[in-house]
């Protein structure tokens, strides 16, 4: 099976490489540029409002570097036990391509002819992408579709008082934002030690276990959510801003 991944430029789609390119080789990956932090905030303000983005640059600011200062310790022990690998991804592997919705990500999929892509930290793809190629997408999402879509879904279930749906998805991607086929599902364990820097890490390890599974064959039919409530709706979250941030974990006790 050629096996092919469109990614971001995030340490994610890096350990996803290195952990499954040993026993599942990857042809080639193609890496979108990221998006300027300006040309970010426009997309968000156009989106959201500019008051909500506002304070998500204030958490960002004032929030994030002392949750990666406290958690850095956790985030070591479970880069330890998990033996996730975040180094770079060869650079022979790698086409660099601005946006993998332009003609140059279109050309290298149909110029590969893959089996199967594997999605990590890109832009939503577009239907033009996903209808290049007869090769599924699949894609980790952080969170227990389709509750929690978008982005931080285990944040964000914790917050939700929602501890059976902090978890992450290993699903099919169509056209909607995190609303493919699901693959699998599952729970994260969360400690006293974790906070917003690490549930990441800890999705991370649990999506790589079920994309493992996956391409080893265990994957005949749709696996049926496992937590997931099929009659319960669900919406898309982004990045909390620094009211809601300082708010949750105030009297919710969610860091």
């Amino acid at each position: 099976m050629k096996i092919m991944m469109l990614v971001g430029e995030k340490s994610s789609s890096h350990a996803i490489y290195q952990k499954i390119n040993p026993t599942f080789p990857i042809s080639t990956v193609v890496m979108e540029a990221p998006l300027s932090k300006w040309g970010m905030i426009k997309r968000r303000a156009k989106r959201l409002g500019i008051r909500t983005v506002i304070g998500q640059v204030l958490f960002q600011l004032l929030c994030l570097p002392f949750l990666k200062y406290e958690a850095r310790e956790r985030i070591q022990q479970i880069i330890k036990k998990e033996g996730i690998d975040e180094s770079d991804i060869p650079d022979a592997k790698i086409q660099r391509v601005a946006s993998v919705n332009d003609e140059q990500a279109i050309a290298a999929i149909r110029a590969e002819v893959p089996d199967l892509i594997i999605v990590c930290g890109t832009r939503i793809i577009s239907k033009q992408v996903l209808e290049s190629t007869e090769a599924p997408f699949i894609n980790i999402h952080a969170g227990i579709t389709p509750y929690y879509r978008g982005s931080h879904g285990g944040y964000w279930a914790l917050v939700q008082q929602d501890k059976r749906n902090c978890g992450v998805t290993l699903h099919y991607i169509d056209t909607g934002i995190d609303s493919g086929s699901v693959i699998g599902q599952e729970k994260i364990d969360v400690t006293v030690n974790d906070n917003f820097v690490t549930y990441p890490y800890l999705q991370l390890a649990k999506g790589i276990q079920l994309l493992e599974q996956f391409l080893a064959g265990k994957h005949t039919t749709i696996i049926p959510p496992k937590i997931a409530d099929k009659n319960r709706k669900g919406k898309i979250f982004y990045q909390p801003t620094l009211f809601q941030y300082v708010v949750s974990r105030n009297r919710l006790e969610v860091k």
